[in-house]
């Protein structure tokens, strides 16, 4: 068995987001597509049997002709992708995503002076087990993010932000519902040229899921991160809710 395993998968115009950047779940959706073939082949376990999943944003990626290329290293109870595109000059990678498998590990709901946002849920989230698939959870979070931070600041606009890391811990399935699930979400903490929003997805007092997210202050002109001007640190600041 190689140490990497390739798989090359298209690009769609449907990939991009308001920068013209791929999508950051996009980028998790790749991965997901990955190891459904090393699921296929009897290399790694069900996205059941997934505890975390952490990813990095390394640079943006746009559109192109060349296929998308995850290579995929299998260590011991953790899978980890790296996202990239063959170019004249050799291969880039633009995001790592790793995956842990293991038992799934149950959470205490934090207070959040933030909602709760409603999350619902679609069928067409659903994965073969009737679950929300890890890259519609990863969504859902978006979702919650965005409408979090867009109701408080604002200097919250398209483009002044990237998604720099984020991380989702699954404590239990998320079934479809007409119901809405509840989203909270809370400014973590506040750097110099970025900033943490931790979310929760829960059903009443009980966590599904939880996320952490840094978004990184960005340069359209540039294509560059920048540091966070006075007024968006003034806004955020004001809205930090460490953990309990």
């Amino acid at each position: 068995m190689p140490a990497d395993i390739l798989h090359e998968l298209p690009m769609r115009w449907a990939d991009l987001d308001s920068l013209n950047h791929v999508n950051n779940v996009v980028h998790v959706d790749y991965a997901a597509e990955s190891r459904a073939m090393l699921v296929e082949d009897g290399r790694v376990g069900p996205d059941s049997a997934i505890a975390h999943i952490a990813v990095r944003f390394l640079r943006p990626l746009l559109l192109g002709r060349r296929p998308v290329e995850v290579t995929s290293s299998i260590g011991d109870g953790e899978l980890t992708q790296e996202i990239g595109v063959q170019g004249d000059e050799g291969r880039t990678v633009f995001a790592r995503v790793v995956t842990t498998y293991g038992p799934r590990v149950d959470a205490v709901l934090s207070a959040s002076p933030g909602g709760p946002w409603p999350a619902r849920v679609r069928r067409s989230d659903l994965d073969a087990t009737g679950a929300v698939s890890t890259t519609k959870l990863f969504e859902l979070f978006q979702e919650g993010r965005i409408l979090h931070i867009s109701s408080h600041l604002r200097s919250m606009t398209p483009g002044r932000f990237v998604v720099g890391s984020t991380d989702v811990d699954l404590v239990r399935p998320v079934r479809w519902r007409a119901e809405a699930y509840d989203m909270r979400v809370r400014v973590g903490r506040v750097g110099g040229s970025s900033f943490t929003i931790a979310a929760e997805l829960a059903d009443g007092d009980q966590v599904l899921a939880r996320s952490t997210t840094v978004l990184v202050g960005f340069d359209l002109a540039t294509q560059r991160s920048r540091r966070l001007d006075d007024q968006e640190r003034y806004e955020l600041e004001a809205l930090l809710n460490p953990p309990d």
